[in-house]
């Protein structure tokens, strides 16, 4: 399927000066911006953008592997067989005996499978390179999956006032790696009840910074068309344009 496009890889590989001087170091951080990039046309619903960042995205991996495999650490044949292996390891319910009905069973089954399996701890293989909400909230569904999480929702919302207290008892304490403790802790029990509402916690805080880039442009703008330099501009007059921008916006039309 893919014999004309690694092909043209090898090619580039070898002929074109820029593509030759790149290293395991230098794709690396290439295919993490890919993904992002595909992550958010996957989040826009732009289909040709998706198409568009797809071909991006396996041209990164693809790439990669072309460098491993001048190395002799791998080959393309390698990685197709062992993802080939791993995924029929994954769904006995598909290819084995093992009956799961829903999505739910599929993840518990898998967990059986991996910690039977398996010499390393459960967490150790959730990348540490993820941001830091993304991390916690895997990390939430790992352990959630072996039956390690709340039972009621009304308890992570006591637990986060819990953890607000500490940290305000950490803050009276002026300790600065206290009060990390203490805000990560925080972080950590707000995204357990955005897993809880079934909410990516990742999602929720980037529509909370799009909405205040928004809002702050509009502010911006507003003292740019009264011919006013925000520098200049008091906390008193930034807040009272910040307020009628807020108020705009809960207005129903009729």
């Amino acid at each position: 399927m893919f014999e004309e496009y690694i092909k043209l890889i090898k090619k580039l590989r070898k002929e074109c000066p820029w593509d030759r001087k790149q290293t395991i170091a230098s794709t690396r951080p290439l295919v993490i911006d890919e993904a992002y990039e595909l992550e958010e046309a996957a989040r826009e619903k732009n289909f040709d953008k998706i198409t568009e960042e797809i071909g991006d995205l396996l041209y990164t991996v693809f790439f990669l592997t072309r460098i491993l495999e001048e190395k002799k650490k791998t080959s393309f044949k390698k990685i197709e067989n062992r993802i080939i292996k791993k995924l029929i390891k994954r769904h006995p319910h598909i290819f084995g005996k093992v009956k799961a009905k829903t999505a739910e069973q599929v993840l518990t089954n898998w967990e059986k499978i991996k910690s039977t399996n398996e010499k390393q701890p459960m967490l150790s293989r959730i990348p540490k390179a993820l941001p830091a909400l993304k991390r916690a909230q895997m990390i939430q569904e790992r352990v959630a999956r072996v039956g390690f999480d709340w039972e009621d929702r009304e308890d992570v919302y006591r637990k986060i006032i819990e953890e607000i207290d500490e940290l305000k008892e950490a803050i009276k304490e002026k300790k600065k790696r206290h009060v990390e403790e203490e805000l990560g802790d925080l972080y950590f029990a707000l995204v357990n009840l955005t897993r809880h509402l079934k909410i990516d916690a990742e999602h929720a805080l980037n529509l909370a910074n799009n909405k205040f880039i928004g809002r702050f442009n509009k502010l911006e703008q507003k003292f740019k068309d009264n011919e006013q330099n925000l520098h200049d501009a008091t906390l008193a007059e930034m807040d009272k344009v910040w307020e009628e921008i807020k108020t705009k916006r809960k207005k129903k039309p009729h």
